[in-house]
């Protein structure tokens, strides 16, 4: 579950796509349908990347505002959500290499085995779905939905999990906020 936030997230910090015409291309709207992680991440530098943060001191904060986990003994969902529902933030360094040039670990980490159903990309909004199958060793399937809006300086992003157990068991529900600005230099 955790490791479903971090790409979520930082799907944000190279977002481009495999375009439906030259023109959207050319235009910087992206518009992408059953796509790898790593052809939406080679698209985003073709496409000349709409989306490019600026270099510098970025605060990153993410909200899990709700979570539900059905099945569990209740102790345990209240601990569960104890922990999951706190916010925090971390700051970092983006650099001008990080910036000019994404790879495809922005935008799913090491989940490995996911898919954009859809990733639309245009006058500064995303609105993006994708699928992670399960690994066959105990990590079910996710489906992640993420829409927000972005600047050169500035993201927020609303994200929801829904994830199953390896045989289809029930699913866990997430909600998110993420939101991240530029600070100013680096340190």
């Amino acid at each position: 579950m955790k490791r479903l936030i971090p790409f979520a997230l930082l799907s944000l910090a190279g977002c481009g796509g495999q375009s439906t015409t030259d023109s959207a291309a050319s235009s910087g709207e992206i518009e992408v349908t059953n796509a790898s992680v790593a052809e939406v991440a080679a698209q985003t530098q073709a496409a000349g990347a709409q989306m490019r943060f600026e270099p510098g001191q970025w605060r990153t904060t993410v909200e899990v505002v709700e979570a539900e986990v059905p099945g569990l003994p209740p102790a345990m969902a209240e601990e569960m959500k104890r922990r999951m529902l706190a916010k925090s933030s971390v700051s970092s360094c983006m650099t001008p290499e990080q910036a000019a040039k994404p790879n495809e670990d922005l935008f799913a980490g090491q989940q490995g085995g996911c898919r954009f159903d859809r990733f639309v990309m245009k006058d500064g909004r995303v609105d993006a779905a994708m699928t992670c199958k399960g690994d066959g060793q105990g990590n079910g399937q996710a489906k992640i939905l993420m829409t927000g809006s972005f600047s050169k300086t500035r993201f927020e992003m609303e994200n929801r999990i829904e994830a199953t157990g390896p045989n289809a068991q029930a699913a866990m529900r997430m909600r998110s906020r993420v939101t991240g600005e530029r600070t100013g230099n680096c340190a």
